[in-house]
């Protein structure tokens, strides 16, 4: 077949869950205007950890050459205004000297040197110039070879390959949140009028919405669907009275009856949730929901049921029985 010749860079054929991304394009989706992005002139990224690291790195990096030649061009200034015949252009010398620390053919205190002698006493912040661009590689070297960056750098192409006004920047963050689930998700703004790159660090706390685009196992959907989800059509029988004392207490009119008066007065609240894991099938209790059962009483039927009570102790002869007791302890 044609797909089989469908290989990566590096000549590693592309497994067949992945070869469709290559001339896939997006679904047409009805979005409401509200939420097109008016603006034309930006780029938008949504990465995570590593891409952030990345980022910061590469600016490190840029700021670090940019002060060597604002250092640089006030150096060459100095020179001219002293007619000193040594040569202007000190920041050709300065990435000469940087490209000999990392090819070899220098070490840090030559280049330290050359940089005091270029740069004068700013050059400091460039003395660990070589630590800093191996970070960066490595860094680099990391988001290629990782399997969920490679994903976030497809879904990017995949977003970006819509037609002009149909990308949709919320679309992008939720697509994006089903591949990185609860990590940090960075939403990376690169601005073209005026030249700008912000990064913003995405909220998900616990009232984000579930991830719905996941893929269940049909033995699993069959249970799930039949066993809780299905709809019973037969008429579902009213539940009784279960205690006892309740029975006996009520035990005088039919069900509809007693069961309305034990319910009297009774507050009841059905809010505790559950969600099940599709991979595990385990089952948990959602954050920050509850069942509560709760009878509330006034004082005016406290003081009825006391006062019948003490009229039952009457009833049932209670000083006789403890005349009684106490005629039996004498004897």
């Amino acid at each position: 077949m044609e797909d089989a010749h469908v290989v990566e860079g590096d000549g590693t054929p592309l497994p067949l869950s992945e070869r469709f991304l290559s001339t896939a394009k997006p679904l047409a989706k009805h979005v409401p205007p509200a939420l097109h992005d008016k603006e034309n002139d930006f780029r938008v990224f949504y990465g995570n950890d590593s891409f952030y690291v990345l980022i910061r790195l590469h600016q490190t990096l840029y700021e670090r050459i940019q002060s060597a030649k604002i250092n640089s061009s006030s150096g060459e200034r100095k020179w001219k205004a002293s007619n000193d015949s040594s040569p202007n252009d000190l920041y050709g010398r300065f990435m000469s000297a940087l490209y000999n620390l990392l090819d070899g053919s220098s070490d840090n205190t030559k280049f330290e040197d050359d940089c005091r002698a270029i740069i004068g006493t700013q050059s400091y912040v460039l003395f660990t110039l070589d630590k800093l661009i191996y970070k960066l590689v490595k860094q680099l070297q990391a988001v290629a070879a990782d399997e969920m960056d490679n994903k976030l750098l497809q879904l990017y192409a995949y977003e970006n390959s819509r037609k002009r006004g149909r990308f949709v920047d919320a679309v992008y963050h939720e697509n994006a949140r089903v591949l990185l689930h609860d990590e940090n998700i960075y939403r990376i703004k690169c601005s073209s009028v005026p030249t700008r790159l912000s990064i913003q660090l995405m909220d998900y706390g616990h009232d984000k919405p579930e991830v719905t685009a996941v893929s269940m196992d049909p033995n699993f959907a069959a249970y799930l669907h039949n066993d809780f989800l299905s709809v019973v059509r037969e008429k579902k029988e009213k539940s009784g009275i279960f205690l006892k004392r309740n029975k006996h207490k009520y035990a005088g009119g039919d069900e509809f009856s007693s069961t309305c008066q034990a319910m009297e007065g009774l507050q009841i609240g059905n809010g505790l949730e559950c969600k099940i894991a599709c991979n595990s099938s385990k089952v948990s209790y959602v954050l920050d929901t509850e069942d509560y059962l709760f009878r509330r009483r006034n004082m005016k039927s406290l003081q009825q049921n006391n006062s019948c009570r003490d009229q039952a102790k009457a009833s049932n002869g209670g000083p006789a029985r403890v005349e009684r007791f106490h005629r039996f302890l004498s004897n």
